[in-house]
């Protein structure tokens, strides 16, 4: 291991020891990228294996939105009138060797249905169908979900990307081997994936986020009380908050490198050692927490 230098400037500590080399052994299904959404509805019969859809859905008294498909990618945001609500469905079947009667058939039997929870009616619940014959890797789905205000949102994607923004409720995304974006949330936030990198950006509420060989990128103002929680191996966490948070910090690589510019910050309780900084941020109140196996945390106040 490499020698650990520190030195505490003013506000600024850093540890740096070497960082151990880390290795990505599962690679995830590339889909091909989502047809036109503004192109008609139905079978593509420029691409056989590529259908649209696109629906209105009631949205009336539902509280919680929960969004449950195999291979994708999701994308909800916000109406910005009332009332004006929409679920955008592009279907891409990847599997070869088939004929076009075949890729209609698999096209027509798979599909994103869109109803109201047996055990909650204030839940809709928007799952995925595949057909018989088509292993849930075969097919890509594209969901593209404007909601109105007010509405909770889950997403269960068992592998890719999500995409969040513009929302007020709370939002809970659990992926794999896709990228997390989420930005202007008037709510809590919770999100896990592996491999990829998460980014999240104006959040009104707690957040907590995990990833695995992936960055996670945080800009925040967090309330008087409120917690951040980040966790990754191998990767960066960037935390950015305002000057004016209070909040109890503990930032911990072990194997890796802390640096934490506090300039702007009053500071008390602080304690550093290799790859680890703690302290009180303007008296405390809420709580910061970041850990990086074999990875960096940087952490640096916005005004």
């Amino acid at each position: 291991m490499a020698a650990l230098r520190y030195s505490l400037i003013g506000f600024m500590a850093i540890a740096i020891v070497g960082l151990s080399a880390c290795n990505v052994f599962f690679q995830p299904i590339s889909p091909e990228e989502p047809a036109d959404q503004n192109a008609p509805d139905g079978i593509d019969p420029q691409k056989p294996n590529t259908e649209r859809s696109t629906a209105s859905v009631d949205f009336s008294g539902v509280r919680t939105i929960r969004i449950e498909i195999p291979v994708g990618r999701v994308s909800v945001s916000q109406s910005t009138s009332d009332g004006a609500a929409s679920l955008k469905i592009t279907e891409v079947i990847i599997k070869e060797g088939l004929s076009h009667d075949e890729l209609e058939t698999l096209l027509t039997e798979s599909a994103i249905t869109a109803e109201r929870s047996f055990v909650d009616d204030a839940r809709l619940d928007i799952e995925a169908t595949v057909a018989e014959g088509l292993a849930d890797s075969e097919i890509v789905f594209d969901v593209r979900l404007v909601v109105p205000a007010g509405a909770n949102i889950e997403v269960l994607l068992a592998n890719g990307p999500v995409e969040v923004s513009d929302l007020t409720g709370n939002v809970e995304i659990r992926t794999a081997n896709g990228e997390v974006k989420i930005e202007q949330i008037d709510g809590n936030v919770v999100a896990y994936t592996t491999n990829r990198d998460v980014d999240v950006a104006d959040v009104t509420g707690n957040v907590q986020v995990e990833t695995s060989k992936g960055d996670i990128t945080l800009r925040l103002v967090p309330g008087e009380d409120g917690v951040v929680k980040a966790t990754t191996s191998g990767g960066l966490i960037r935390i950015t908050v305002g000057q004016a948070t209070m909040a109890s910090m503990s930032l911990s690589a072990p194997d890796g490198i802390v640096t934490a510019n506090l300039a702007g910050f009053e500071v008390s309780n602080l304690s550093t050692g290799s790859g680890f900084l703690s302290g009180t941020l303007n008296g405390g109140g809420g709580a910061i927490e970041a850990t990086a196996e074999s990875g960096e945390i940087e952490f640096v106040g916005m005004e």
